[in-house]
């Protein structure tokens, strides 16, 4: 009878243990590309060559080319507040999750008390130094995942820091280029309001003399203030961007370094994108969607737990004596050992909605992380395609820049020479200073578009 009673809790305990217990995360199977779309680049890199299999494989500092920008990344990794915030969400996690786990192991407090009593017919002093530990069994797991779960969150806040860092290298870059981009705008643009100027005083000297007319003149004079006009928006455009500039690298609204021009910029060496599949451990922001799905996968255990009992083992000793030197004797001595139960009878339904609760929070991460994964690979095809057909663009482009500057050549000599009307000239003109602007602006996408896509196959971090 009393074998019979024995096996019986052992099996009771068993399906207990069986019927709280989780089970072990694995990561999701999402289908996964055998290409990126518009990749028809092979993989260069092999396992054990130590060459890179992809652009994201690359640090930084072999993406970006230029000494000054190297350097203005540098100082925003250091100084930008949101690095320093993200730095300390990962402390501050990491602080947590040692609170979790210390749960699995007993607790120790020492108290010491001194009672003085003292009236006409006796004066009386106790001293009690006193001792208890408190330990709650992990009999269900729900210690040990809470402490999985808080570990996954550090993990997270480190992958999250990651992704800030990548940004602001990203961002920082962009901006550079963008300041070289108007840079070289700002001279186009002057180029072509001294040319403009010097056609006025041309048109004035022709209008003196009769052979043009005053429609001629206001039409000189309408082209150099539009050209005085598009200068100063470029100008408060430089100095806006070179204050945001500023706020990335951690500083007050100033000037910012540059070094060589947008034509003289190098870029990384062209390398494939690499497999789909790597994409899934050099992304942070795709770690961090799967450390938060881990956590919350922990935390339906955790939710689980709570229809099973909690036990905790309790424990307290210390002395009491009204003489110190008799504090430690054994007449002075007491202690209680005891462990207590408590065990979830009836709560109106509040553990089951907390077990559908967590589930739905999984659901949630999951769904999530299925986005970031999606969103990751469209990230990659479109800058593919955006560097495809930038550089065919800026080859169209370089053709028109050519035809128009040849143009401008004809209409000027035909002007002078009375064949042709000043309008038509200014035309041409302005056709080709907008061309000139347009293939600056597409150089400066290029580079900008090599760092994007540098940022969306995981690169930037390291």
């Amino acid at each position: 009878m009393r074998r019979r009673s024995i096996l019986f809790a052992g099996a009771t305990l068993a399906l207990l243990l069986g019927g709280c217990s989780s089970p072990r995360y694995v990561r999701p199977d999402i289908p996964v590309p055998p290409t990126y779309r518009g990749d028809t680049a092979p993989v260069t890199g092999a396992a054990g060559t130590g060459e890179p299999a992809s652009l994201g494989d690359l640090r930084w500092q072999d993406v970006v080319r230029d000494e000054d920008l190297s350097k203005l990344i540098q100082e925003a990794l250091t100084h930008n507040p949101d690095a320093q915030i993200a730095a300390a969400r990962v402390l501050e996690a990491s602080a947590q999750a040692t609170i979790s786990r210390s749960a699995l192991f007993p607790s120790v407090d020492v108290l010491a008390s001194y009672l003085n009593s003292r009236n006409d017919a006796f004066d009386t002093s106790i001293i009690s130094p006193t001792a208890s530990l408190g330990w709650e069994l992990d009999l269900w797991g729900k210690i040990r995942n809470t402490s999985a779960a808080a570990r996954a969150a550090v993990l997270a806040s480190e992958q999250a820091r990651r992704a800030v860092v990548q940004t602001l290298v990203s961002d920082v870059a962009g901006n550079y280029f963008l300041l070289l981009d108007l840079d070289l705008e700002l001279t186009i643009t002057r180029q072509a309001r001294r040319l403009r100027e010097e056609s006025l005083d041309l048109v004035r000297l022709r209008v003196d003399n009769g052979y043009s007319s005053g429609i001629e003149l206001h039409q000189a004079e309408v082209l150099v203030k539009s050209a005085q006009t598009a200068l100063t928006q470029l100008e408060l455009e430089s100095e806006q961007t070179e204050n945001q500039m500023a706020i990335l690298l951690g500083r007050n609204p100033g000037p910012i370094v540059r070094g060589r021009s947008l034509l003289e910029h190098d870029t990384a060496p062209r390398l494939p994108p690499g497999l789909p599949s790597a994409l899934l451990d050099r992304r942070p922001d795709i770690r961090q969607a799967e450390q938060q799905l881990i956590g919350d996968h922990a935390l339906v255990a955790v939710a689980k737990a709570a229809y099973f009992p909690s036990i905790s083992l309790t424990a307290s000793g210390g002395f009491a004596s009204s003489a110190l030197l008799n504090l430690f004797t054994i007449p002075g001595g007491a202690w209680a050992f005891g462990p207590t139960a408590s065990l979830p009878v009836f709560h109106a339904g509040a553990i089951r909605a907390g077990v559908r609760g967590a589930e739905a929070r999984r659901q949630e991460s999951l769904l999530n992380y299925q986005k970031t994964v999606q969103e990751a690979f469209r990230e990659v095809a479109d800058s593919l395609a955006t560097s495809r057909k930038l550089g065919e663009l800026r080859a169209e482009q370089e053709g028109l820049v050519e035809s128009l500057r040849q143009g401008v050549e004809l209409a000027d000599l035909a002007y002078k020479g009375g064949v042709a009307s000043y309008l038509e000239y200014l035309d041409s003109e302005r056709q080709l200073l907008d061309a000139r602007l347009l293939l600056v602006q597409i150089r400066r996408q290029e580079l900008t578009n090599v760092v994007t896509l540098y940022r969306a196959l995981g690169g930037g971090w390291q």
